[in-house]
């Protein structure tokens, strides 16, 4: 059975949808089956945050960031020295 689309309006800002339109309709694609796609993702994504340890959300955060401080904090947090010690110090 196939779902039922319904038409909505969201603000977006221009050049995010001439980003889109690269993406999409310059290339004969749907632009709304691609947001309804990433907006899917997207959902199926937050549904795995919390099946997640603190420790995997840590070192997931440490690959994706390019803030200097948070990475040498991060770094530091996931040391796994300093994780055994904190562990027996529990």
């Amino acid at each position: 059975m196939k779902n039922r689309a319904l038409k909505i309006s969201v603000s977006i800002p221009l050049k995010t949808v001439e980003e889109l339109d690269q993406l999409t309709t310059y290339k004969g694609r749907s632009r709304s089956k691609w947001i309804t796609n990433a907006i899917s993702e997207r959902l199926k994504g937050f549904d795995a945050a919390p099946e997640m340890s603190e420790r995997q959300l840590m070192a997931m955060l440490f690959n994706s960031t390019k803030n200097p401080l948070l990475k040498v904090i991060l770094g530091e947090l996931l040391n796994p020295t300093k994780f055994e010690r904190d562990q027996e110090n529990k």
